[in-house]
């Protein structure tokens, strides 16, 4: 039987120091929160947190940074109060500065590059002005902005990674000063 948006969470947050179980549990968190109905209850398993701890238990396993990253794009999906809740939750449990992270360790990684990209964007774009700013500056201050660029310049024929790190770009980059 398949597991489930709480199994996952639990596995991860239970054994996330494993790296296998981490990168299979940050896979299934991403696949099933892919579906918006999933998002919610895998934030209210703990999800958010666990997968932010999973990329931090294991800097130098890629597969482990892409999953994570993965998964945090998709829980943090979503414009309604939900979704920008779990944006802002992201945010303060560290999301940002782990997507970022898992780029700067794993520059030639197109797939870390390309889902860390994914992950910037969707915890930094929201409807949410003053915090959404506060997200976005806060990418920057931990040097997202140029491992952005680094990536669209280092995956120039890598479809993925420039449209990604376009998104990323632009979520990044768009409003006002706060």
């Amino acid at each position: 039987r398949a597991m489930g948006v709480a199994a996952a969470a639990a596995a991860l947050r239970a054994h996330g120091s494993v790296s296998r179980v981490a990168l299979a549990a940050c896979e299934r968190l991403a696949d099933l929160c892919a579906e918006a109905q999933n998002r919610q209850a895998a934030a209210d398993a703990g999800a958010i947190e666990a997968i932010v701890a999973a990329p931090q238990a294991h800097p130098q396993v890629a597969g482990v940074q892409q999953g994570g990253c993965m998964a945090m794009a998709n829980v943090c999906a979503g414009f309604d109060a939900a979704g920008i809740a779990r944006k802002q939750r992201a945010a303060d449990a560290g999301s940002i500065e782990v997507a970022v992270a898992a780029m700067l360790a794993h520059p030639q990684v197109a797939h870390v590059q390309e889902y860390g990209c994914w992950a910037v964007a969707c915890v930094c774009v929201g409807t949410d002005d003053a915090a959404a700013l506060a997200r976005m500056q806060r990418t920057a201050d931990a040097g997202g902005i140029e491992l952005i660029v680094a990536a669209l310049q280092a995956h120039p024929q890598v479809a993925d990674v420039q449209q990604f790190g376009c998104l990323a770009m632009a979520s990044v980059c768009s409003g006002g000063d706060a």
